[in-house]
């Protein structure tokens, strides 16, 4: 290759002469004219099917440009490629018989060029010889994939401070829901009571503790799914009971229905009894 080159360059000859728009090797350049390249090296210029390297130089004087055109040897690898641009600046440098503009603006174009592909060039990875000697013959297990993480609910709200009512009322809310014991009886007018089976407008119930009831513990009637009415059973002891009428809002608007008799502690339901069947009939 660096024949070649050679060639290419002694056509830039240290003059202002008229120049011919042409690849180098070739037998015009810029002076006096070059004897003709060997048929091999005219047959490589023409193909230029290896690496190649091309330029446009201008001559003062000249509208045109003259091509300045070098060519690698086939089977010439990247590496040896680069090596014989550097090679070329060197030789373009050197040559003090070519026009110092010439000179200037090829080897600016080779230079331009070895940066071009030292920048595209992967770089090669060596490991120190004496750690080679420290490798175990194991095979390398494929590297794990990054572990997925699934989506994290929402943090619950923060509690409120203790003490407010806010606060007690996360603690009444949060505390085991416990059935009072207690029993319901149901009797007409003048009839003993038993168990409820059926109600209708003049039933009397009987409310009986089987044990001290809570505050805040009640009986609700809900006809249809709505609240009818709803009885307070205050602070009954153990073994007391009471007596009242079934409300007249339960028969309210109906002359027949289905009802439901809910117990609630402190607010919270915590037994549901019934249906029962509901006439309000006279």
């Amino acid at each position: 290759m660096r024949k070649v080159l050679i060639l290419g360059l002694l056509g830039l000859a240290a003059t202002s002469a008229p120049a011919q728009d042409t690849a180098i090797p070739s037998s015009e350049g810029l002076g006096e004219p070059e004897a003709a390249p060997a048929p091999e090296l005219k047959a490589l210029i023409d193909t230029c099917t290896a690496h190649k390297f091309e330029t446009i130089v201008t001559i003062e004087g000249r509208r045109r440009g003259s091509k300045v055109k070098i060519c690698g040897e086939p089977g010439q690898t990247d590496a040896d490629w680069l090596n014989t641009l550097r090679d070329s600046v060197r030789k373009t440098e050197a040559d003090a018989a070519m026009a110092p503009a010439l000179r200037d603006q090829i080897a600016t174009a080779l230079k331009a060029e070895i940066v071009r592909l030292e920048s595209s060039a992967p770089t090669p990875v060596t490991v120190p010889a004496g750690r080679l000697s420290g490798l175990s013959n194991d095979v390398i297990a494929p590297a794990q994939p990054a572990p997925e993480y699934s989506v994290v609910p929402p943090l619950p709200a923060p509690l409120p401070r203790a003490g407010t009512p806010a606060a007690a009322a996360k603690v009444a809310a949060s505390a085991p829901l416990i059935r009072p014991r207690l029993t319901i009886r149901c009797a007409l007018p003048r009839e003993n009571f038993a168990s409820c089976a059926s109600l209708v407008r003049e039933t009397q119930l009987m409310i009986r503790a089987d044990e001290d009831i809570a505050p805040k513990t009640s009986i609700r009637f809900l006809r249809g799914g709505d609240i009818r009415a709803e009885l307070d059973l205050g602070a009954l002891k153990q073994g007391q009971s009471m007596r009242e009428k079934l409300p007249g809002r339960v028969c309210a608007g109906v002359l027949r229905g289905k009802v439901q008799i809910q117990v609630l502690n402190d607010g919270r339901v915590a037994d549901t009894l019934g249906p029962y069947a509901l006439y309000c009939g006279s």
